[in-house]
């Protein structure tokens, strides 16, 4: 039996089967993913496609380029260091198997809840970043002031955004509503952030336990891998981000722990597994129920033979055994053990789907239809097909963009200039067998990566985002394969170079890459628009012409795809012209207005939304609301006659502006141009 958790094959005992064939020839399209830019194959002429392209590029590059230098260095420092580095990182792996296993998953836990909080408020201002957590945020708002939704709007123009739906019951986000939850729990107890660190603790937490589990005889292993997650730059700016692919992460890590505690001890833990898994697909339906079905009934399905009275425990093994357990036959696998606990695994999650269910049929019209759909049609969905936006999603754009994704990946994972991807595929590739946590984790990983191939939406501000509930998986299989590198070089100058590589590569992604990954993010953001004004005020914001379009599209009650569909698909005059029922001739006076309206630029109102006052929830604050134009807005100013109404006025594109009085910000903006006859609501 090998000595470093790798279990060995005998001689004469046949060719690998089918699954371990399947294993490597996954191993070998990661590293081709990665090693050639497969990502050019994306259409340059469409925009989303081209900044995949570019970003991809921009990564693959550094990637390699600092790879070459990281393996230059090491090698030659090789000759210097004469086995120091290989010592050094043995003797932290001793010292890192002496706290005991509940001080280290609480010490991971508190770092990364730590940095988290140290990123939201250093970098972010506590702010987001993405309309998706922005959208969540203002749901969250409505969750902590007791209201499911926001109320059904008169003149929902005002403050119709991208992402929420106007339903007969009220104004919901698209977004299934368990992360919502957690950051409404964080505003009940002072801020949205406090929500955030507790997700990325609890994460981190439950990582660290169930990794010396599923790696029993490898706990230096498991806890390097446990705190490469708690810094990880992906993690961490999409937790202070306000973004649910963390919250969607840690409930999979509760849930493989309590699916591990279930092997070990009592059928009630497999209760609260349920209930983890339940609550990751009331986050985002599908990775929650890929992942947590992986980490639940995989855990159980694969279990070792159930142990004799005074035996050792299921998932335990002797200090030198195997890295884990063979997979069982059905025999040990007995009924009065398993059914229990796939019982209490389904009831831990009905609660969730029945309350689920029920929220979708309320605001979406069926307990099967997701806000998604409901929102943007059915084209919304996973597959080869036209997408939202109209265009055509099938398997070149689908190779193109998770080739960008995983070369994006090694370097967001932890910042550093190396292809983390293709060292993990390389180890699948050439692996003689995986052990039990190994598979567990290799699925955990890689199921993503295959939802994220069929998905029409990529883009990496995150960097992969979508590959965000993956990151403990992904750190542990680097931290393994990394492991298995060193001892496969052997003794004496090669195993050296390759633990200097390693300690060099990641040295630049703790003191540079990974915290630049994330100032990057920070440098998306501007100034939040203060207003010095005391009491109740209605703050109108002047957004671009075609989004006042937009939202007045959505308040005629159009799809999202419909709406982006006309807006891509035809000039601004036209979509006018079409609202008032006349020919572009005839409103050629009131378009020039609406453009020349825009001639100091336009800021989005969705990043502040949720800030301060909301329909429905009413303080003495500001509430933000869409500038259209004087006609139009006197509608809602004679709604709200109690509030003073003010004007952020752009002071040039890109820039946020400044709150003025309403007169002097319609003077600057629409009076430019005189107000035409009949230009109003009502023409």
């Amino acid at each position: 039996m090998a000595t470093d958790g790798k279990p060995s094959r005998k001689a004469g005992t046949g060719p690998p089967n089918p699954l371990e064939l399947g294993r490597r020839l996954v191993g070998l399209l990661l590293i081709a993913l990665v090693a050639a830019p497969v990502f050019l194959i994306l259409d340059p002429g469409d925009f989303t496609q081209n900044l995949m392209r570019t970003t991809g590029r921009r990564h693959w590059g550094l990637t390699w380029g600092g790879a070459a230098l990281a393996v230059i260095a090491g090698i030659g420092l090789a000759f210097v260091t004469r086995g120091r580095v290989r010592r050094a990182f043995a003797a932290l792996g001793r010292v890192s198997e002496r706290p005991s296993r509940l001080v280290w998953a609480v010490a991971v836990g508190l770092l990364g809840a730590g940095l988290t909080v140290m990123v939201a408020h250093a970098l972010f201002d506590a702010r987001t970043i993405l309309n998706d957590a922005s959208v969540q945020l203002v749901q969250a708002r409505y969750f902590a002031a007791g209201r499911l939704s926001g109320p059904v709007l008169a003149h929902p123009e005002f403050w119709a955004i991208q992402f929420m739906v106007l339903t007969a019951e009220g104004w919901v986000s698209q977004y299934p509503p368990m992360h919502a939850l957690v950051v409404a729990a964080g505003f009940t107890v002072g801020a949205a952030w406090i929500a955030m660190g507790g997700v990325v603790f609890a994460l981190c937490a439950a990582t660290s336990a169930s990794l010396e589990r599923l790696l029993p005889d490898r706990v230096a292993v498991a806890r390097g891998a446990a705190l490469a997650t708690a810094i990880s730059p992906l993690l961490l700016g999409l937790a202070a981000g306000y973004m649910n692919h963390a919250t969607v992460g840690a409930f999979v890590a509760i849930a493989l722990y309590c699916a591990l505690r279930a092997e070990e001890s009592s059928a009630w833990w497999a209760l609260a597994a349920g209930a983890a898994v339940g609550a990751a697909v009331c986050t985002r339906p599908v990775t929650g129920l890929v992942i947590g079905i992986v980490v639940t009934l995989g855990i159980w399905l694969t279990a070792p033979d159930r142990p004799r009275s005074g035996s050792a425990a299921p998932g335990s093994a002797p200090k030198g055994a195997d890295s884990g357990p063979e997979i069982p036959g059905p025999e040990s696998r007995t009924r009065g053990w398993l059914l229990p606990r796939i019982g209490a695994w389904v009831a831990g999650g009905i609660p969730f789907a029945v309350g689920f269910g029920w929220f979708n049929a309320r605001f979406f019209g069926s307990p099967t239809t997701l806000g998604y759909v409901a929102a943007s049609g059915p084209s919304h969905g996973l597959g080869f097909h036209e997408d939202p936006w109209g265009r055509y999603y099938g398997f070149t754009e689908a190779l193109g963009n998770t080739s960008a994704e995983l070369v994006a990946l090694g370097r967001e994972l932890l910042g550093t200039p190396f292809p983390i991807v293709a060292v993990v595929g390389y180890f699948l590739l050439t692996r003689a067998r995986l052990s039990r946590g190994e598979r567990i984790l290799a699925l955990w990983a890689l199921l993503p990566v295959l939802a994220s191939a069929l998905y029409w939406h990529h883009d990496l501000v995150f960097g992969p985002r979508m590959l965000g509930e993956a990151v403990p998986a992904w750190c542990a299989l680097l931290v393994i394969a990394a492991v298995a590198l060193v001892r496969r070089a052997g003794d004496g100058r090669p195993s050296e170079a390759v633990a200097l590589t390693a300690a060099l590569a990641l040295v630049a992604g703790l003191a540079w890459g990974g915290w630049s990954q994330i100032d990057r993010h920070a440098n998306r953001l501007g100034p939040y628009p203060e207003v010095e004004r005391e009491g109740p005020s209605l703050v109108f914001v002047h957004e671009p012409w075609s989004d006042r379009l937009g939202a007045r599209l959505t308040a005629r009650g159009m799809r999202l795809d419909s709406v982006r569909t006309l807006l891509t698909r035809y000039h601004p005059c036209q979509l006018e012209a079409a609202f008032r029922g006349q020919t572009v001739e005839q409103v050629t006076h009131i378009c020039r207005r609406e453009q020349e309206a825009d001639v100091r630029g336009g800021f989005g109102i969705t990043g502040i939304l949720w800030l301060d006052d909301l329909p429905g929830i009413e303080g003495d604050g500001p509430m933000w609301v869409r500038d259209l134009g004087p006609e139009r807005n006197a509608l809602l100013i004679e709604e709200y006659p109690e509030r003073e109404p003010l004007f952020l006025l752009p002071e040039g594109p890109g820039t946020v502006g400044r709150v003025v009085t309403y007169e002097e910000g319609v003077s600057a903006l629409w009076d430019r141009a005189a107000s035409p006859s009949g230009s109003g609501p009502g023409s």
